[in-house]
């Protein structure tokens, strides 16, 4: 090739080559802009449980600190219904464009075990861990079992009939309740309800012998002479619950359950990386403010923290987890 020819060759070359990158720039600008302005809307929270339990204190506490993180407001919206399959659904058929996120619980992993939810935490885009709370054993004030073993042996006699209470079909507690059965060789009645203040006040009214439920939310009833916490779930080395330090926990009373409530944010599959890693960054800052942490600490509820990728290994270590008590029960 002439010099001539090589420099005008190398002259179109250029210029493609700075076209080319001008269009790959002028291509990807609306998604660099649209993360830019995110958020310039308010954003939900969907939580698939009723006002006023443990998962509705975590996600209206953590809906605080993110306004702040974000500066846009940020609010919880309740979606009851189904042990929280409808709060899952709504929030995996939301829009992927950032203003909706939802907490998630065992419940997203169960309700698919047993069949009743076709979305898995597969369908998600998992964000963060964000707390975990310890299960009791609860009874009314005025139960004649003054103690964990009255409770069994009282089930041992009358396999099937003693009723259990629980926040929802196939959440944590359930499943510690499923759990102490498989440890303790009995079989309970279990009675679900949607939410555990529902579950409370049939237990305070005396509607049910026993609940399965979450530290936390029992608390101010026990401290009230309106409930007895009988024990708290716990394996070998877990420590007691801090609101109540004078019960024991399964272990140290002969059956290490450990099944404790978790609650994870979560969104909608598909989008934009820039958002996503804007929402996990606040979501992690949160975490550690010291406004958030007084929250949590006012409803006993233990902050933990996991990112991403370990919050993956986690769902699905729970997800075998509970598919071995089915397959067990």
């Amino acid at each position: 090739m002439a010099l001539k020819d090589r420099t005008s060759y190398s002259t179109w070359s250029s210029i493609t080559a700075g076209a080319l990158a001008v269009a790959t720039v002028v291509g990807f600008a609306p998604a660099v802009l649209h993360a830019q302005e995110y958020p310039s809307k308010p954003i939900e929270i969907i939580v698939g449980f009723a006002p006023g339990g443990g998962t509705d204190l975590v996600a209206r506490a953590l809906a605080k600190g993110l306004s702040s993180q974000l500066a846009t407001p940020v609010q919880v919206v309740n979606r009851p219904g189904g042990s929280g399959v409808v709060g899952f659904e709504l929030l995996a058929k939301a829009p992927n464009d950032g203003y909706t996120l939802g907490i998630v619980t065992a419940q997203l992993i169960t309700a698919n075990l047993r069949g009743t939810m076709k979305t898995s935490y597969s369908d998600l885009t998992n964000l963060a861990m964000i707390s975990v709370d310890q299960s009791v054993i609860a009874v009314p004030a005025a139960s004649p079992f003054q103690s964990l073993n009255d409770l069994l042996t009282a089930a041992r006699g009358n396999p099937g009939q003693l009723t259990v209470a629980n926040a929802s079909e196939g959440g944590s507690y359930h499943m510690m309740a499923r759990n102490l059965e498989t440890s303790a060789e009995v079989k309970f009645k279990h009675i679900p309800f949607d939410g555990g203040p529902a579950a409370i006040l049939q237990l305070i009214g005396n509607h049910v012998q026993s609940a399965a439920i979450g530290a936390t939310e029992i608390l101010p009833h026990a401290q009230a002479g309106k409930a007895r916490v009988l024990a708290v779930a716990g394996a070998e080395g877990e420590p007691r619950f801090k609101g109540l330090p004078d019960v024991q926990t399964t272990a140290e009373l002969g059956f290490p359950v450990s099944i404790s409530t978790w609650r994870a944010l979560s969104m909608p599959k598909g989008a934009d990386p820039a958002i996503v890693a804007k929402v996990s960054a606040a979501v992690e800052a949160t975490l550690k403010d010291a406004e958030f942490l007084k929250q949590m600490e006012t409803v006993n509820s233990t902050v933990r923290y996991l990112g991403a990728e370990e919050l993956e290994a986690f769902l699905a270590e729970q997800s075998e987890t509970y598919g071995k008590l089915f397959s067990a029960n």
